[in-house]
C-alpha cells in the first residue's frame, strides 16, 4: 500500500536525485515517475498502474522552477496513484471475505473428524473462524508480496 509507494519513491529519489542541491531536476520528473509506476507495477498484485500522461506531468513541471524536493515528489506520486492503492486495499479485502468462510466451513468439517479435538471444534462458531480466516488471508497476502520484493 502507501508505505510501499513511499518506499519506492525513496529509492527513486536517491537514484535520480542531484546529490549537491538534495533536489531532483525538473526534467528528471516524468522519468522518475515512470520508473516509480514501474516499480509498483512489479511489486503489486493486481491490474496494470497507468502512470499520469506526459501532459499532466508537464503541467506540473512548470509549477517546479528550481527543482522538486523529496517530500513534493513524494505527496505528487501519492496523490496520482491514490486511487490505485484503494482498488489494490479492495482487492485484498474481496479476497480475504469471498475465501474466509469457504475455509471456515471445510476446517471446521476437518476438525470434526480428528479425535479429541472435535468436541471443541463444535463449540467455536464458524462466524469466528470465519474471521480469523479473512484476518489470516489479508496478512498472507502482505506476507507473499514482501517475499516478492526481496
Amino acid at each position: 500500500g502507501k508505505t510501499d509507494v513511499e518506499r519506492i519513491c525513496k529509492k527513486v529519489f536517491e537514484d535520480l536525485a542531484n546529490k549537491d542541491t538534495g533536489l531532483l531536476d525538473v526534467k528528471s520528473l516524468h522519468v522518475a515517475t515512470l520508473m516509480v509506476y514501474n516499480s509498483i507495477n512489479k511489486q503489486l498484485v493486481g491490474p496494470h498502474k497507468d502512470p499520469p500522461c506526459l501532459k499532466i506531468v508537464a503541467k506540473k513541471m512548470e509549477e517546479y522552477k528550481q527543482g522538486v524536493s523529496f517530500t513534493e515528489f513524494q505527496e505528487l506520486i501519492l496523490k496520482w496513484v491514490e486511487k490505485d492503492l484503494r482498488l489494490v486495499l479492495a482487492n485484498k479485502a474481496a479476497v480475504a471475505v469471498l475465501g474466509a468462510p469457504l475455509l471456515a466451513v471445510t476446517a471446521k468439517n476437518a476438525g470434526r473428524q480428528v479425535p479429541r479435538i472435535g468436541d471443541a471444534v463444535e463449540k467455536v462458531p464458524t462466524p469466528l473462524i470465519a474471521a480469523v480466516f479473512s484476518i489470516g488471508l489479508m496478512l498472507l497476502q502482505d506476507v507473499r508480496l514482501g517475499r516478492q520484493r526481496e
